[in-house]
């Protein structure tokens, strides 16, 4: 399995995590390789191309206990990190009770930006994939 990852973004996000804002990219599933060392960032339409990547090695927990919003101080902490409203997160979830919140790590923007061909690749993931 490989040990790379590319993440379908939309640009808003992506310019949060190439600028330092967003350290924490909030998923509802994570991958399963023993090994994850770089995260390239798909941007969804208009961009459509690949422009940047972060390092990745480890994700947060965020367990909704409860259906209200009320939240501990840590969670709130983990919540702003990831730029993402907690109304919002919560309407993602779906049914899950739980997200995991990737840590984002070295955020680096390409000066030329890829193609979904550099990774061969013919469409993008609706979320991630191994690359």
């Amino acid at each position: 399995m490989s040990n790379a990852i590319l993440l379908s973004i939309h640009p808003k996000w992506a310019e949060k995590i190439y600028s330092g804002e967003k350290t924490i990219e909030w998923r509802k599933n994570i991958p399963t390789a023993d090994f994850i060392d770089k995260v390239f960032l798909y941007e969804t339409a208009p961009v459509c191309r690949v422009t940047g990547c972060f390092d990745y090695n480890f994700y947060y927990s965020l367990v909704f206990k409860h259906l209200g919003l009320s939240l501990c101080p840590t969670a709130k902490v983990l919540i702003d990190a990831g730029c993402v409203p907690i109304e919002e997160l919560a309407k993602y979830r779906g049914d899950k009770i739980e997200l995991l919140g990737w840590k984002v790590k070295n955020p680096q923007k390409f000066d030329k930006p890829k193609t979904l061909a550099d990774f061969g690749l013919k469409r993008p993931p609706q979320s991630w994939q191994y690359v």
